[in-house]
């Protein structure tokens, strides 16, 4: 993990969300079906939680918000964490509306335009403020070690995992670990949003290659019954509809939604979808 102290967090932002491509043209906006996939989930579950106390909480979010625009509206608090004090620093410069943050003004008009329909530039400026005013101050996490998030010890009722466990666990084994550790911080009936890559081996930060756990999808469903999780959704896309990739070998992407039962709750039924 020290190698990724010396993240250049902007550089990522840049080489990976790289706006100019899209700010004409959303059909070309990065991660765009991982966004889809968020948005279905609030759209879909909202109504199983009350919005005026609901805690998200983010867990190795890296410097990115795109996960956070379609939450918004439906929670009270959001916790963004990450290892990397850089990628906690682009997070804070974007929460303070410091005018040297990195622009994701358009993830915002995709969201709020182009999947939920408000085609107003107030509506999308209004979401803005509203992440800005519920995203608390963004805490370190490591989820090498326990606690995952040390200056955090209250339950949360939403946990999202961005492409954080298999780039950052060395074994399937402490995947399923991390998996039990999370079932422990979510309150009853909460939920834990995996957005994973599968069948990758290896993945590139600058020019250094690290190692990533291969992951099919029923590694991830059965990592999470083992911890206790019922599964609510399993999404999943092959690689060659995302076009060419030179930062890893990954087949393709899962987004699995799980939750946490309450006591004697009646296992739900499993929506999957795969394109």
């Amino acid at each position: 993990m020290e190698l990724y102290k010396g993240f250049d967090a902007r550089r990522y932002l840049i080489e990976r969300y790289p706006t100019t491509l899209f700010e004409e043209d959303q059909t070309k906006i990065m991660s765009s079906w991982d966004i889809l996939c968020y948005h279905k989930f609030y759209q879909t579950f909202n109504k199983e939680w009350d919005n005026t106390n609901t805690i998200l909480l983010e867990i190795g979010g890296g410097p990115c918000i795109y996960a956070l625009i379609s939450a918004a509206p439906y929670v009270a608090e959001i916790y963004h964490t990450d290892y990397v004090e850089s990628c906690c620093n682009e997070v804070l410069m974007w929460k303070n509306a410091d005018p040297d943050a990195y622009n994701w003004s358009p993830y915002f008009r995709h969201v709020v335009s182009t999947l939920e329909g408000q085609v107003s530039l107030d509506a999308v400026a209004k979401r803005e403020s509203q992440l800005r005013r519920i995203l608390k101050d963004p805490l370190t996490c490591d989820v090498r070690n326990e606690p995952i998030v040390p200056n955090m010890s209250k339950p949360v009722d939403i946990i999202c995992a961005n492409f954080s466990l298999e780039t950052t666990l060395p074994t399937m084994t402490d995947f399923e670990h991390v998996m039990k550790v999370l079932f422990d911080m979510l309150n009853p009936k909460g939920f834990l949003l995996l957005l994973c890559s599968l069948g990758c081996s290896w993945y590139l930060i600058k020019e250094a290659k690290f190692p990533c756990i291969y992951l099919r999808l029923e590694n991830i469903e059965n990592a999470a019954k083992k911890a206790g999780f019922v599964v609510r959704t399993v999404e999943s896309k092959d690689k060659a509809l995302s076009g060419r990739n030179i930062y890893n070998d990954t087949t393709g992407h899962a987004f699995v939604v799980v939750q946490k039962p309450e006591q004697n709750q009646q296992e739900p039924e499993i929506h999957n979808s795969r394109v």
